[in-house]
């Protein structure tokens, strides 16, 4: 849970403003005094924030961004987005998901975000990397519709986050069946995000849906992912996270209040996949074959020269080169 006050927020909401700030500013601003300030520094810098002390006072290390949850919340409030009651903020935790899972017992519809996911998964319970400067978040809503219905929040994840960097870095991120975002890097697929959707159920009925949403900002990529790549990569500076989970959420709000059908045509029309040769591998069998339509069912539609279409749900999908 989040270990500091809105006195704390505050500080490094004015640290997040300034290049230095001093002791006795900060004093006046919080209306405490300088002792005050040192104890929430100190306290802070405990929790893991780079803050750094200097003569000039103050200052955040020139590589950090940090992640306001407090400033997220009043954003969707402002914007009377009714998605998300709360956000959860974790210096670290094991994963953002198994922490949604927890809180469901308790909380409606809220966000877990975590600088640093020790056990961070992707699909098929394959590892995800996640150390500090991503965006590693898990969303949790509970939707009103049926359980055959809910193939819908991959794409409608997938489609949310690719706009959100889209409009933020004003940068051409493309999507990649089934739940990619990926960027075309010299003829390259990199891959930037990843969408994972756990559902709890009874029969048909979703008690509730979480969303894992895992994004590369200002993180390294680990020389063992050759196919990812972060924003800070791709533009050689730092991206404010806050305001891309906003951004996020905001499109969440917008594309949830539209049918499957509109979600569906705005994925597509982002979707590498699409029009491609592709190999899709499953656990028991490898079809190759051209990448021809998403069925209303979501199920990717594969041509694979047999008597009849293939409708693939789930597998993992290799673009392959044309000669």
């Amino acid at each position: 849970m989040r270990n500091y006050n809105l006195k704390k927020f505050k500080i490094l909401e004015l640290l997040s403003q300034s290049s230095f700030i001093s002791g006795e500013i900060l004093a006046q601003k919080l209306e405490i005094s300088r002792t005050a300030v040192w104890k929430y520094i100190q306290a802070l810098k405990a929790e893991g924030y780079p803050i750094v002390t200097t003569k000039k006072g103050y200052t955040l290390k020139p590589t950090s961004d940090l992640i306001l949850p407090e400033k997220i919340e009043q954003a969707l409030k402002k914007q009377k987005i009714g998605l998300v009651d709360k956000v959860y903020y974790f210096r670290s935790v094991s994963s953002t998901m198994e922490v949604a899972k927890e809180l469901a017992k308790k909380e409606k519809n809220f966000l877990v975000i975590a600088e640093i996911q020790t056990s961070g998964r992707g699909r098929l319970g394959r590892s995800w990397l996640s150390n500090e400067g991503g965006i590693w978040m898990s969303l949790l809503i509970r939707p009103s519709f049926s359980l055959r219905e809910s193939f819908i929040l991959t794409y409608l994840a997938s489609l949310c986050v690719v706009k959100a960097l889209r409009e933020t870095t004003q940068l051409p991120f493309y999507l990649k069946w089934p739940n990619d975002v990926v960027f075309l890097k010299n003829e390259e697929i990199k891959k930037v995000a990843g969408i994972l959707l756990e559902l709890k159920a009874e029969v048909d009925q979703i008690e509730y849906a979480i969303i894992g949403i895992g994004i590369n900002v200002n993180n390294q990529i680990s020389p063992l992912e050759p196919t990812g790549i972060s924003l800070q990569e791709l533009t050689n500076k730092i991206w404010n996270r806050t305001e891309i989970i906003i951004e996020i959420i905001e499109n969440f709000e917008k594309y949830s209040q539209t049918t499957s059908e509109e979600i569906l045509k705005a994925w597509k029309e982002l979707c590498l996949t699409l029009g491609k040769k592709v190999k899709i591998i499953k656990p028991q069998e490898e079809l190759i074959g051209i990448a021809i339509d998403i069925a209303e069912d979501g199920a990717l539609i594969l041509e694979t020269g047999a008597p009849s279409l293939v409708k693939i749900y789930s597998g993992d999908c290799i673009h392959l080169r044309t000669t």
